[in-house]
């Protein structure tokens, strides 16, 4: 894929002012439009490339970004190729910043809202109860229509205008973009990362991967994705614990090995820290949710 970004056409349904659509691809190429977008992801494994960011998908994650921001969101092609029952799914919004009326959200009423939308530019991501609350909205309006369902957007970005439980996800307007160079480094690291990690990786060869020694490795790879590469590494073997736990197929232990762990009590203090929950309870708040059959 090219990661020079692309203008899409968002392609309206017959007289609506906004789009709303659900997204089972994760593969439309690097692009952007004159529509702000709020996302909330249902579930999904991959990368999230906004603006000059690169982060791993949560499900759940509730996101914002504005007019003309570069953006896409990739699979992980070897996490659907081991289970390809599974599949990605998001409710997206896409809107103008006028799209009620170049004024209408300049009146003190909606001035809120308008500001929101400036904060857009840099691209939002919520968290915390407003994540949640925002996220069972979202779901609602998915299935509204007409009047019903505007009247529900307004509502749902005027929660996200008033809330503070937001950390911008980028540090600048989305004017800046990665080079492709830097992108594809980061790509062929990532990629490889994900095919890999239930297997031993070393500092030195990811960082060969990417053309650099290790110290300039560990440089370029916290300034382009905020955490250290043990950070993500981490990151994406918990993910994959998560999935088995979830399954209720494997005990803890053997999720710890079959995720990359080679030590059971550093992969329950790993757990913990990303989780805030043990891994014997997340296996079981899961599993007790899971109606058997008599």
């Amino acid at each position: 894929m090219s990661f020079k970004a692309k203008f899409l056409l968002i392609d309206y349904p017959m007289k609506s002012s906004f789009n709303i659509k659900i997204d089972r691809a994760l593969e439309t190429p690097f692009h952007f439009h004159p529509e702000i977008e709020l996302l909330y992801s249902i579930r999904g494994r991959g990368t999230d490339y906004i603006g000059n960011s690169i982060e791993t998908i949560e499900e759940g994650e509730l996101l914002l970004y504005g007019e003309n921001v570069p953006h896409t969101r990739l699979k992980d092609e070897s996490f659907y190729e081991r289970y390809p029952a599974e599949t990605p799914e998001a409710i997206v919004i896409q809107f103008r910043k006028d799209f009620l009326g170049s004024n209408f959200f300049t009146y003190k009423e909606l001035d809120h809202i308008g500001e929101l939308i400036s904060r857009s530019a840099k691209g939002l991501r919520f968290f915390g109860a407003t994540r949640e609350n925002v996220g069972k909205k979202l779901l609602k309006i998915s299935k509204k229509k007409g009047l019903a369902a505007l009247l529900a957007l307004l509502s749902t970005l005027d929660t996200l205008a008033k809330s503070e439980e937001y950390t911008f996800i980028n540090k600048i307007d989305n004017s800046a973009n990665l080079d492709n160079e830097t992108l594809n480094r980061i790509k062929n690291v990532f990629q490889y990362t994900l095919d890999n990690f239930r297997e031993p990786i070393s500092l030195e060869y990811v960082s060969a991967l990417a053309f650099l020694s290790p110290t300039a490795f560990c440089r370029f790879f916290k300034g382009h994705t905020r955490k250290t590469y043990h950070e993500y590494l981490t990151e994406v073997r918990i993910d994959n614990a998560c999935k088995l736990l979830r399954s209720g197929n494997y005990d803890v232990k053997t999720a710890s090995f079959e995720s990359g762990f080679t030590n059971t009590p550093n992969f329950i203090k790993q757990f913990k820290k990303v989780t805030q929950m043990m891994p014997s309870e997340y296996r079981h708040t899961f599993n007790s949710k899971i109606i058997k059959p008599k």
